[in-house]
């Protein structure tokens, strides 16, 4: 037994060099205080938020009293509604039927139990660094609520975006509204056209572009028509978040096929909704016809991939891996997948790695999971081109959650970085540029904002 315990510490001793250290060394060992030195520049630069769903500055009193119930409506109530509360009772609290205080009363039970995520120490962060206020509780959510309403003065979006988290450009994903802030630019998403089930959705959009269908090519016209207005209003992008409603696997549908499926829609009682196998055909095609048009315009795709919000869907439908065969199709369009994959931050490494029009958007996924998105950010450093990959989108509708998202993803790029500078993976002036990369010249490159 002694001679094994022998044997044994020394074989620990002798590997000890190797378990010290998470990489070889490839580089110079850094000069002390790099990491306080890439942090100060991640901080401080000036970024590129790539995803938004912020609404106007002055319509948020329209939809709803503002109190501290703002900043507990996206995001941070799935995981309210995850811990129990139900979405009735949570609707109700968005209304004006209850004081602050009771609204606090009935869902602290809920928010206490669920405080733990990132979704709502998101929430935290940045009552913390806007208001001064460190917790959501009694106590605080009267002032809270109250600094909250004083805050929307017509000046609190570029406070907020701009000063606070020095966001030079934000990408924004609302449909055909636009905000006359130079900040924002806009992606469109065509979802309305391929989420077809029936022939009275099919006149509903017919009726919105003011355009007769009656046949495939007639309906095909209209998309292409609606898609030449969204470029006139200056799209840079185009978005698709279908995979809350079917799978991401989009088949190259003959257009013979479509066509039969297409006239037996048109064909059918107007009240008739068509299975979604018997309606994925055309859908497939009309995706194709989509992407066609991207690539005509010369601008980027953007996938809805991983993790959706809310409850009741099915994740394999967002899985990456089914997007492969449009990788392969076409393979002059830059696909962007969206919130790092959640969870197939691994099928990104490769997706990203094998193919050149594959790019890796974090996006959300910050606050889906930091230690998700520290952990695949290490591995896509290792396996991505550092030009592949963007490390901010706030994916908010309020300003608070963007900043207090911000927070989170430059922690982590330094983190991550500092980590890779301090096994001497990387040297401090790669990691410095790569930051830069990462956080703001990768997607004005991509989307050649100007």
């Amino acid at each position: 037994m002694n001679i094994f315990r022998t044997t044994r510490n020394a074989a620990l001793l002798t590997l000890l060099p190797f378990l010290t250290f998470s990489q070889i060394a490839l580089r110079p060992k850094p000069k002390p205080g790099f990491e306080t030195r890439i942090k100060t520049y991640v901080d401080h630069l000036e970024i590129v938020d790539t995803h938004e769903h912020l609404m106007e500055e002055a319509d948020v009193a329209k939809e709803g009293p503002i109190d501290f119930m703002h900043l507990l409506f996206h995001y941070a109530d799935d995981d309210i509604k995850s811990a129990g509360m139900s979405k009735p009772e949570f609707a109700e609290l968005l209304t004006d039927k209850y004081t602050v205080i009771e609204k606090w009363k009935r869902i602290k039970p809920f928010f206490e139990a669920s405080k733990n995520t990132a979704y709502n120490r998101t929430v935290l962060l940045a009552i913390d660094r806007l208001y001064g206020i460190k917790d959501l509780n009694d106590s605080t959510v009267l002032p809270l609520s109250q600094k909250l309403r004083e805050s929307y003065n017509g000046k609190w979006y570029d406070y907020v975006l701009k000063d606070r988290a020095k966001i030079k450009y934000s990408i924004q994903d609302v449909e055909k509204s636009r905000s006359a802030n130079p900040m924002f630019r806009y992606v469109e998403k065509f979802d309305a056209f391929i989420r077809i089930h029936s022939k009275q959705e099919v006149l509903a959009l017919g009726k919105e572009y003011n355009a007769p269908v009656s046949d495939l090519d007639s309906y095909i016209a209209m998309l292409a028509g609606a898609f030449q207005e969204a470029m006139g209003r200056g799209i840079i992008g185009v978005k698709s978040a279908l995979a809350y409603h079917r799978t991401l696997k989009y088949e190259d549908t003959p257009k013979p096929v479509a066509d039969s499926v297409f006239a037996r829609l048109m064909n059918s009682p107007g009240d008739k909704t068509f299975a979604f196998n018997d309606v994925k055909p055309f859908q497939d095609y009309v995706m194709h016809q989509i992407i066609q048009l991207v690539r005509k315009n010369n601008i980027p795709f953007q996938f809805h991939t991983g993790l959706q919000s809310g409850d009741g869907n099915i994740i394999d439908n967002a899985n990456p891996s089914h997007l492969a065969n449009l990788f392969l199709q076409y393979r002059d369009v830059k696909f962007v997948l969206f919130h790092g994959g959640f969870p197939y931050g691994g099928i990104l490494s490769t997706q990203a790695k094998a193919f050149r029009n594959v790019y890796i958007d974090m996006c959300w996924s910050a606050i889906i999971s930091p230690s998700y998105s520290e952990r695949y950010l290490h591995e896509w450093l290792e396996t991505v081109p550092a030009n592949k990959i963007m490390a901010f989108g706030g994916d908010y509708h309020n300003v608070e959650g963007t900043y207090g998202h911000s927070l989170i993803a430059r922690a982590i790029v330094s983190k991550v970085l500092s980590e890779k500078v301090r096994d001497a993976y990387l040297t401090e002036a790669e990691a410095i540029d790569i930051a830069r990369r990462l956080l703001r010249d990768n997607a004005i490159e991509l989307f050649k904002i100007r």
